[in-house]
């Protein structure tokens, strides 16, 4: 009668044991969901404009180089969890300045000339965008739209840095101004400038 009744209590017990393993393995399980579908929880912040920044590199007959900057009218960027997955920038052509001293003047002649229709066309194309459409965290890239003077190509961004905690962003992205039109038609001096345009982006979140 002792070993039944020994028996029956061994068996409630190994029960209550396996009924308490099963709810901690559940509630682990829930709470694990919980935290995976917290860091892909889609978040967003605007960029500041006087914070953020995009400086400009051509070179001149693969020697020298023109520098400067170009401000920002607005942008957003995306994300999940380490992963950009959307966003867009507004670039204000006409806030383009030159940094370098190489044939820097007063009147400004280099930027006059980038803003005219040899290059830019700034009067008529006020605004360059880039879409972002996605990006690979193991490459360290983000791909988007580029549109310049009306022209849209992809481009890809490289070495980009994200701070995922905060949505900072930074990387770098060169272009084919050819594929845009901006060329200086008619002159053989465009043949004395790199078609590669190297830009460095840095978004910083607004307040």
């Amino acid at each position: 009668m002792k070993n039944i009744t020994l028996l029956g209590l061994s068996l409630i017990f190994s029960l209550f044991m396996s009924s308490c393993d099963g709810g901690e393995k559940e509630e682990n399980q829930e709470t694990s969901a919980l935290v995976e579908s917290t860091d892909l929880e889609e978040r967003s912040f605007n960029v500041d404009p006087l914070l953020s920044s995009v400086s400009w590199e051509g070179t001149m007959v693969g020697v020298y180089k023109h520098t400067g900057k170009v401000g920002l009218k607005k942008g957003q960027l995306v994300w999940k969890g380490e992963v950009i997955v959307g966003g867009s920038v507004t670039i204000d052509m006409s806030s383009m300045t030159q940094l370098d001293t190489l044939y820097k003047t007063e009147e400004n002649k280099l930027v006059q000339h980038l803003e005219s229709p040899d290059f830019f066309d700034v009067s008529n194309h006020p605004i360059a965008t880039f879409e972002i459409i996605g990006s690979d965290r193991t490459e360290k890239t983000v791909s988007g739209n580029l549109t310049i003077r009306g022209i849209t190509n992809s481009e890809t961004v490289n070495d980009v840095v994200f701070d995922e905690a905060t949505g900072a962003a930074k990387g770098l992205l060169s272009f084919d101004r050819q594929k845009y039109n901006v060329a200086y038609k008619g002159s053989t001096k465009d043949m004395l400038i790199s078609d590669v345009v190297k830009l460095s982006i840095s978004l910083i979140p607004g307040k």
